[in-house]
């Protein structure tokens, strides 16, 4: 009966001892499975993760709508130009044929929110004025200078009151201007005429130079190869060019050497600008589109559906596009966003979604040590093996999933395919 009674007493001490030991273990398994101080440091790791790339992967806002002016008595829009000084827009109206000398063609003055200011700034049937065919414009200092068949006619900018005329000698279709960075004056000559179906060529396409002070004309560079001169843009070295008879963008040296041509996407272009990031804006009659781009990676469509587009200006206060519609008797202002990824430089702030990989690697690392320490001197092997398996699990499963997708969130808009529509004839 004693030895049955010490074997009872046995096995309840063995049963007690091992419940003081599983209440034990569990205890450590509770502890450690909470964010104690050293684990929840640890998690926050994964935060730069989805925080960080989140700045990167917000969307640029969308440009707003474009302003069409239409219905104010525009007559055929040949030319648009910013006066930055006086905050305003100078509209060229043909009002007639592009080749006569009707005494009937005006300039308008519209304000940057599409208001037109006075439809007749300049009025060729104004006494004392004497203007046809105004097509092509710019400003020197106080001085508008206006192309007009075959001369190049001078303005007040602020008063409209007539300056005086610069006859280009052997010219036959005045037809852009532009002022270089010195004030160097330059006008095309696309070298038309009347013909039996409209327009035919004259040979005497020509870039110039015009002086006010000498009222004399200076020829840079002449050839019927030069395919209808049109847009200029003169830089520090000479002059862009394009032409309505090609598809080609050409820089002209200030000794009348050609650059090799840059093809655009479509041909019969008109005006070129420059934008405040660097890039060129070109019209095309053809694809009704204006090209956006660089001669060295080229040009893809950034604005499209605009027929007959002409001699663009530019507002580089708005960061605007100033298109003459020819033949809808509009202009249409449009407001530009970031360059295509064709032509844009890839955004530097791409690369930083890969930097909370690098992060998340720490907490990895760190949380395994520490947990696995604690366990084993309070527990058997089993309980300090749970902790080392969960935490990696934690830490280093969330930003491995999310980082990739953020890079790509990150990475430049492909730009907008062209749209090409039928060609317009010549203006």
């Amino acid at each position: 009966m004693i030895r049955h009674t010490a074997s009872i007493q046995t096995r309840l001490a063995y049963f007690f001892g091992s419940a003081l030991v599983l209440a034990g273990t569990v205890a450590c398994n509770k502890q450690d499975a909470s964010p104690g101080p050293e684990t929840a440091a640890s998690m926050p790791a994964s935060a730069p993760a989805s925080a960080a790339p989140a700045r990167v992967a917000t969307a640029p806002a969308p440009p707003p709508a474009p302003i069409v002016v239409k219905d104010v008595g525009f007559k055929t829009p040949e030319s648009v130009l910013h006066d930055a000084d006086q905050d305003l827009y100078f509209v060229s109206n043909i009002n007639g044929s592009p080749l006569e000398a009707d005494g009937n063609g005006f300039i308008s003055k519209v304000s940057p929110d599409g208001k037109v200011i006075k439809l007749k700034f300049i009025d060729g049937a104004a006494k004392g004025i004497n203007l046809n065919a105004p097509k092509g414009m710019t400003i020197s200092g106080d001085t508008l200078y206006v192309a007009d068949l075959t001369f190049v006619r001078m303005f007040d900018r602020k008063t409209g009151a007539a300056k005086g005329k610069i006859g280009v000698a052997g010219a036959t279709f005045l037809n852009d201007l532009a002022t270089g960075p010195d004030g160097t004056v330059y006008v095309s000559d696309s070298g038309l005429k009347a013909g039996k179906s409209g327009f035919a060529p004259t040979g005497s396409d020509s870039v110039d130079t015009v002086s006010a002070k000498a009222l004399a004309s200076k020829t840079v560079i002449t050839s019927k190869t030069l395919n209808r001169p049109n847009g200029l843009l003169p830089d520090a070295d000479g002059v862009w060019m394009v032409a309505f008879g090609s598809k080609d963008l050409v820089h002209v040296s200030r000794d009348g050497k050609l650059g090799k041509p840059i093809v655009l996407p479509a041909g019969s272009l008109d005006g070129i600008v420059k934008a405040n990031d660097g890039t060129l804006l070109i019209a095309s009659w053809d694809a009704s589109a204006i090209f956006r781009g660089t001669a060295e990676k080229g040009f893809t469509t950034a604005i499209s559906g605009v027929e007959a587009p002409a001699d663009i200006g530019y507002d580089a206060k708005r960061n605007r596009v100033l298109i003459p519609l020819f033949k809808s008797d509009a202009v249409q202002i449009t407001p530009l966003g970031a360059a295509p990824a064709a032509t844009a430089a890839a955004p530097k702030v791409a690369a930083k979604p890969a930097a909370p990989a690098k992060v998340a690697a720490k907490p990895a690392a760190k949380v395994p040590a520490k947990t696995a320490t604690k366990p084993a001197a309070k527990a058997p092997a089993k309980t300090a093996a749970k902790p080392a398996a969960k935490a990696p699990a934690k830490t280093a499963a969330k930003p491995a999933a999310k980082a990739p997708p953020k890079q790509i969130a990150a990475s430049a808009p492909k730009p907008p395919p062209a749209a090409v529509s039928a060609p317009a004839p010549k203006k």
